[in-house]
């Protein structure tokens, strides 16, 4: 049987110390409707959402839905273990229903389900977060244990403005307003930087994750990614090389990039 990395406490203190996910939670809560008066969380996670909306509202139905044991542990509201594809509540029941970080983890078979069981659940609204504009083949890990590359949170959908624009059209539904958040900066042609004179750096650390093949669990400073590369020691010459190259780091163009795109659907 294969692990379910999210039954891994480590996980939701890493997503606890991370202000970028506080940021996204208080998004999400500021773009949900004033109307609404009962919601579902579908892949709740460990309820870091559910917790911070259900501190700044009323008397709300807060349900939380998850497919790991380990995260529905944390979730002190109702809630249901099940898949975003078969959700065990009734059509319409909810004003609005949430996807967080979800439908980018979802081949096209469930990925068309997952959209349809939304809409089939939601009375009024529809609220999803996803990676924006992802470089999936830059995201990839290595096991170690049998060599597969693979994304090392399990991606395989690339969402843009356009894409989320249409999300829900078919099953009635329409985007009435769509964000980017979680802003960075990073050096122009950085990975074909990497590309050309790092290979061996191409990989991504490992982040509590699983490989799909052969079941090893991998976290955070495994070896054989580039995150996990020891610098080396460093000399005078050596020196002279870093001064050239942070001179050189504060002339290069540099890029502002958005970590996630977060939309509101109405019902038609």
């Amino acid at each position: 049987m294969r692990k379910n990395i999210f039954d891994n406490s480590q996980i939701w203190n890493w997503v606890d110390s991370n202000s970028h996910n506080t940021d996204r939670f208080e998004f999400t809560e500021n773009l949900t409707p004033e109307d609404v008066t009962s919601l579902i969380d579908i892949g709740c996670g460990h309820g870091g959402f559910l917790k911070l909306i259900s501190s700044r509202r009323g008397n709300i139905r807060y349900v939380g839905v998850d497919n790991s044991d380990g995260a529905l542990e944390y979730i002190p509201f109702e809630k249901a273990k099940a898949s975003i594809t078969d959700v065990p509540y009734g059509d319409k029941e909810f004003d609005c229903v949430y996807a967080l970080e979800v439908l980018e983890h979802l081949g096209p078979e469930d990925f068309n389900k997952a959209r349809m069981e939304m809409s089939r659940l939601s009375k009024k609204y529809i609220i999803v977060s996803v990676p924006y504009n992802e470089d999936i083949q830059w995201n990839m890990v290595k096991c170690p244990s049998c060599q597969t590359i693979f994304h090392y949170d399990g991606h395989v959908q690339v969402f843009d403005e356009d894409k989320m624009e249409g999300l829900f059209k078919e099953h009635g539904f329409q985007c009435v307003s769509k964000e980017r958040l979680g802003w960075s900066e990073s050096f122009k042609f950085h990975k074909t930087y990497v590309s050309l004179f790092y290979p061996e750096q191409r990989f991504k650390a490992p982040h509590y994750t699983v490989c799909p093949v052969c079941n090893l669990e991998l976290n955070p400073g495994d070896p054989g990614s580039r995150a996990a590369v020891a610098p080396p020691a460093v000399n005078n010459r050596k020196s002279v090389v870093s001064m050239l190259k942070n001179s050189v780091k504060a002339l290069w163009p540099k890029e502002k990039k958005s970590y996630w795109i977060i939309a509101l659907y109405k019902k038609r």
